[in-house]
């Protein structure tokens, strides 16, 4: 009887990328870059949409605070006390740290 040399296929293992299969990972990493610059791009304007939302909202408070009038149309003080309050512990706290 003859010895069984039978040996199942190994498969072979490619060194080498074939032309298809590297056009395909360079658009897939093309692909991953661009959603990555996305999404950095819509972070930073939901962060700069958020700045711009504080500040005018500070700016409206702080405007109704001084364009307050009396009856008689002369300027109501204590509006624009409580600003001048505000700046000046707002900047003693700035010296603290």
């Amino acid at each position: 009887m003859k010895p069984n040399n039978f040996k199942p296929p190994v498969e072979k293992i490619r060194k080498r990328k074939s032309h298809n299969q590297k056009i395909h990972d360079a658009h897939v990493l093309r692909t991953q870059e661009k959603e990555s610059a996305k999404q950095t791009q819509d972070e930073h304007r939901q962060a700069v949409k958020s700045a711009m939302d504080q500040y005018k909202t500070n700016k409206q408070n702080r405007l109704k605070k001084l364009v307050k009038k009396t009856r008689r149309g002369q300027p109501v003080m204590k509006g624009q006390i409580d600003l001048l309050l505000d700046k000046i512990q707002k900047e003693k706290e700035k010296e603290k740290q």
